[in-house]
């Protein structure tokens, strides 16, 4: 029995092409794959069975939306195998959080070879996602992006300078458990805690608000860059409004792994109970999600099998 190659065929503006994907790949190892086009409504069911009849892992091809959804349905489903991502999207933001190739046949190849993570399950108002999610100006323009008559970085760019010019903060009022500050052991210890500075209270509005397990939201944009995906935290990010000099000297640190900027504030939390001065729209690993003005945030350690390549800096 092969393992499936699940695809969106309308990812990757529909270019993706499973066919030329294998002819790159060893003989034996293309051998052991099976595309399988699957388009919304996304059932996994029978591919989820298929592999895990065939050892595991998943391989699902295509963006973030098509992997939140076969992460929500190995979840359901008790993660009997872990899911594989392979990039075929626009942003890519789960597999290049993971170190993923973004080549998608060095990607399968990495992968055959990797290992399995055993990654936290984030969870909004009980429903799971796998890298972020998000309210205020980024939910905003995911619901403007998924409205969008196209796709890639430009239809994505043109979303954030319409809403940014009118998008206005949101009040916030916290309920959450926090993690214990451990005291710094070794020198090396002490000097990372240095650089990282005080970790900021729970902010009282926010412009943009995101939550993370992984430390990239896409097209190489590092939102959390301390977020762990293995440690039982969700890493909670703000984003100030920039002005317009500071999408010269600011915004650009948002795409340098180690940037530092005053516009992003970022903390870190066990479980959280949010309300919103206002109903607004949410966001999950990109995809649209309902208004609402309450948010529960929890994170379940470990939950969730995650296919990663041996160059994946998390254990």
């Amino acid at each position: 029995m092969k393992l499936p190659l699940v695809f969106n065929p309308r990812s990757g503006h529909g270019r993706l092409d499973p066919h030329a994907l294998l002819a790159r790949l060893p003989a034996d190892l293309a051998a052991r794959l099976e595309p399988v086009p699957l388009a919304p409504p996304f059932d996994y069911s029978p591919w989820i069975q298929q592999a895990a009849a065939a050892g595991g892992p998943l391989f699902v091809w295509g963006g973030d939306g098509t992997l939140h959804h076969a992460g929500r349905a190995l979840a359901e489903a008790g993660c009997p195998v872990a899911l594989a991502a392979v990039p075929g999207g626009s942003g890519n933001g789960l597999v290049r959080g993971l170190r993923t190739p973004l080549d998608p046949a060095g990607a399968v190849l990495r992968l055959l070879e990797g290992r399995d993570l055993a990654m936290d399950l984030p969870r909004l108002d009980g429903d799971p996602f796998l890298n972020l999610c998000g309210t205020g100006f980024e939910a905003e323009v995911a619901h403007a992006f998924d409205q969008a008559p196209g796709r890639g970085f430009s239809t994505y760019a043109r979303a954030c300078l319409g809403l940014w010019r009118r998008h206005t903060p949101l009040g916030l009022r916290w309920e959450a458990d926090l993690p214990a500050v451990p005291e710094p052991g070794t020198r090396m210890d002490r000097l990372r805690a240095a650089w990282r500075g005080t970790e900021p209270g729970l902010p009282k509005t926010a412009w943009s608000l995101c939550f993370a397990n992984l430390p990239q939201y896409g097209s190489g944009l590092w939102i959390a860059p301390g977020a762990h995906p293995a440690d039982g935290l969700l890493s909670w990010v703000t984003l100030a409004r920039p002005g317009v000099w500071d999408a010269l000297s600011e915004v650009p640190q948002l795409f340098r792994e180690g940037g530092r900027t005053p516009l992003r504030q970022e903390g870190r939390l066990l479980r959280a109970t949010l309300r919103l001065d206002r109903p607004s729209p949410w966001h999950m690993d990109g995809e649209p999600a309902p208004a609402r003005d309450r948010a529960e945030l929890t994170v379940e350690p470990g939950a969730f099998r995650m296919r990663v390549t041996p160059e994946c800096p998390f254990a």
